[in-house]
């Protein structure tokens, strides 16, 4: 229980800062976080003083397959986030916030094989779901779990075409969730799966 609540409150962190990462990053205060590989495990808090906030990764290589990644986002500083309000951790993920929406998967929800329409956060508020990426890996998710969808470069793969993932509600429950999109950067993205600002 105590988890599954510090999750939920990381999760609320990090929306907090994205929908704040502008202002914060143009004052220079707030760290840009970065990016590591981190081994395969469920997302969520990975260590907590100094903080790694771990998250999946669902991407597309170089030749166009999907594949599921796990990343930690790190370097939080300990401030003030709204003064006169305690410390805590703050950092800014990478990427700037395009739109905000939120996503209800009804039970038995299946989404066939298809691509993210862009890169984007996606927050696990209530119930579970899965993503199958092309090379037979699933990512099971649950609340306060995140993970970042960047597989929009991937390109049909075997006899049937699968191409990007394969969504599914889990358990008996709708699955609520908070999307974050992200815009794409001009310069382009490599195939590297922990750089979550394509």
């Amino acid at each position: 229980m105590a988890s599954s609540n510090c999750r939920a409150r990381v999760a609320a962190l990090l929306i907090s800062v994205l929908a704040g990462s502008g202002d914060a990053q143009a004052a220079g205060d707030t760290p840009a976080l970065t990016v590591a590989p981190a081994p395969s495990g469920p997302a969520g808090l990975a260590t907590a003083d100094p903080p790694a906030l771990r998250y999946g990764v669902l991407y597309a290589d170089a030749e166009g397959r999907s594949h599921v990644q796990y990343c930690d986002l790190k370097n939080f500083a300990f401030k003030s986030y709204a003064p006169p309000a305690p410390p805590q951790y703050v950092g800014a993920p990478p990427g700037d916030v395009a739109s905000i929406a939120y996503a209800v998967l009804p039970v038995g929800y299946v989404g066939p094989w298809h691509a993210a329409p862009g890169p984007q956060w996606v927050v696990t508020l209530s119930g579970r779901w899965s993503v199958e990426a092309t090379d037979g890996t699933v990512m099971e998710q649950g609340p306060g779990e995140i993970q970042f969808n960047a597989d929009s470069g991937s390109k049909p793969q075997g006899p049937d075409g699968r191409a990007g993932h394969l969504t599914r509600q889990v358990g008996d429950v709708p699955t609520v969730q908070l999307i974050v999109s992200v815009k794409p950067q001009t310069q382009g993205r490599g195939t590297e799966p922990c750089q979550p600002a394509p």
